[in-house]
């Protein structure tokens, strides 16, 4: 049978609830992904460094590395300590920092939104402001 829908790659992010953890990802960017591109969404999980992410890539025809609640840890940019309520995905962090390299090797178009941008900056080497609503100029 001939495909014709694009397959677009969409990052989950972990998350307990209880004792259980399950993989995650935001319908809004499943949603644009079927009404914006015709595409058809598959989920990406994040399951921690003895499973092979990069694989999925060869039956993608493009990446989302969409927004979350959950910050990138800031050691992956040599950033000082997050505050306690600072929400993290160390899943998410491994996931992304595995497939963003690939998939630019690759030649797939990559898609990236708010912490996907964040991921995307810190895998070619760039830093974040944790706060930058509290650097000078920007506040309120």
């Amino acid at each position: 049978m001939r495909r014709t829908q694009p397959i677009i790659g969409v990052i989950s992010d972990r998350r307990t609830l209880g004792h259980h953890a399950f993989q995650v990802q935001g319908e809004k960017y499943l949603r644009a992904v079927v009404t914006g591109s015709g595409g058809l969404p598959l989920g990406i999980p994040c399951l921690g460094a003895g499973f092979d992410s990069t694989g999925v890539l060869d039956v993608l025809d493009g990446l989302l590395l969409t927004g979350s609640p959950s910050n990138v840890e800031p050691r992956h940019y040599g950033g000082a300590a997050s505050r306690a309520e600072t929400m993290h995905d160390a899943e998410r962090d491994l996931l992304a920092f595995a497939l963003i390299p690939a998939a630019i090797r690759a030649g797939l178009p990559l898609l990236a939104i708010c912490r996907g941008f964040q991921e995307l900056n810190v895998a070619f080497g760039g830093s974040l402001h944790q706060e930058v609503h509290a650097l000078p100029g920007l506040g309120r």
